[in-house]
C-alpha cells in the first residue's frame, strides 16, 4: 500500500431495511454468495440466521438487520468477511455498488446519538445519498464477545508500561471500551481519540508540552485520517517519531502485517485479545 492508495478507502455499499445504505471495507470481503438455506441452530443469538458451509468451513451467518435492530428488507447476498480471525456471512439486501472514497470525506459520527449506534462514520455517495460505515467490531463482539479476561502483569512490568504515556485510537466506541478495560484494570493511564485526525492533534499537543506519547495503539481503517496515515505522520515528525506504534485491527492479519510495515510502524495486532494487545504494549515500554 502506497501513501496515495492509502488517501481513499474502498467501500462496499448496501442496503438494509427501509433503503438505507451502509458499508464497510472492502478489505474485509472475501466473497458474495447467492442466498441459500441456513441450518438453524436452537439457542444461538437472536442476530444468528444459521450457519453456512463453504468449500468444507461452517460459518455463522449473522443477519445484518436483527443485529442491529432494523426490520423490514429481505436479506438478498450473503457478504463472506473476515473480522477479527474469524470468517462471517452476513445477510445484506441490496449490493449498489464499491466505492473508493477519499479518507477525508469520511466524517466521524455526530455527537449526541446517543450509546447503541451500530455506525462509526457517515459518508455521502455520488449521488450524495448518506451512507453509513457499520461498526462490525461492535456488531460482531456483541454476538461473540471471546475471551475478554484480562492478564496478570508481573509488578515490574506494571510499572514500566504505567511511566509511559500511552495514547488509544479508534473510530469505533466499541473497541475503544475494550482497550480501556484492559488498561483500566491495571491503572494504567491513557489518553484517547477517535481517529486518525484528532490523535494527531493530540500527539502534537503533548510533544510541544514537552510530554510526548510514547506509545500509540491504533485502528487502521478510521474517518477523516487512517491509521496507515497516521502512523506516517508520527514517522515524518521529528518530534513524533521515538513513538512505539502499534497498528491494532480487525482486518486479515496479513493485510494487517502488510499495512503495518509499509506504515513504518513497530507492529501490527488482530483485535481483540487483552493478553496481545497488553504484551505488545510492554514491549513498547521496554517490559
Amino acid at each position: 500500500m502506497d501513501q496515495g492508495s492509502a488517501a481513499r478507502q474502498e467501500l462496499l455499499v448496501f442496503s438494509l431495511a427501509h433503503n438505507q445504505l451502509f458499508a464497510f471495507s472492502t478489505l474485509k470481503v472475501r466473497e458474495i454468495v447467492t442466498l441459500s438455506q441456513f441450518n438453524r441452530l436452537p439457542g444461538s443469538h437472536p442476530a444468528i440466521a444459521g450457519t453456512l458451509t463453504l468449500r468444507g468451513e461452517t460459518l455463522a451467518v449473522v443477519d445484518l438487520n436483527r443485529a442491529i435492530g432494523l426490520t423490514g428488507e429481505p436479506p438478498q447476498s450473503v457478504v463472506v468477511c473476515e473480522i477479527q480471525g474469524t470468517l462471517y456471512g452476513l445477510l445484506v439486501g441490496t449490493i449498489e455498488a464499491i466505492h473508493a472514497v477519499e479518507i477525508a470525506a469520511i466524517a466521524a459520527l455526530p455527537k449526541g446519538l446517543g450509546q447503541r449506534t451500530f455506525s462509526s462514520a457517515v459518508f455521502r455517495d455520488e449521488q450524495n445519498r448518506l451512507v453509513q460505515l457499520l461498526d462490525l467490531e461492535r456488531i460482531v463482539g456483541e454476538i461473540h464477545p471471546g475471551d475478554t479476561t484480562i492478564p496478570a502483569l508481573d509488578p515490574a512490568s506494571l510499572a514500566r508500561i504505567r511511566a509511559q504515556k500511552i495514547l488509544i485510537c479508534d473510530d469505533s466506541r466499541f473497541a475503544r471500551k475494550q482497550m480501556a478495560r484492559a488498561l483500566e484494570a491495571h491503572q494504567i493511564d491513557y489518553l484517547s481519540a477517535p481517529n486518525g485526525r484528532a490523535a494527531l492533534s493530540v500527539l502534537k499537543r503533548e510533544a510541544d508540552a514537552g510530554t510526548p506519547v510514547q506509545i500509540l495503539v491504533s485502528d487502521i481503517e478510521m474517518p477523516e485520517l487512517d491509521g496507515y496515515q497516521l502512523a506516517l505522520s508520527v514517522r515524518a515528525d521529528d518530534h513524533l517519531r521515538p513513538a512505539y506504534v502499534i497498528l491494532h485491527s480487525s482486518l486479515n492479519p496479513v493485510i494487517c502485517e502488510r499495512i503495518t510495515q509499509a506504515a513504518g510502524a513497530n507492529e501490527g495486532l488482530t483485535k481483540f485479545d487483552p493478553h496481545a494487545l497488553l504484551a505488545a504494549i510492554g514491549r513498547g515500554a521496554g517490559a
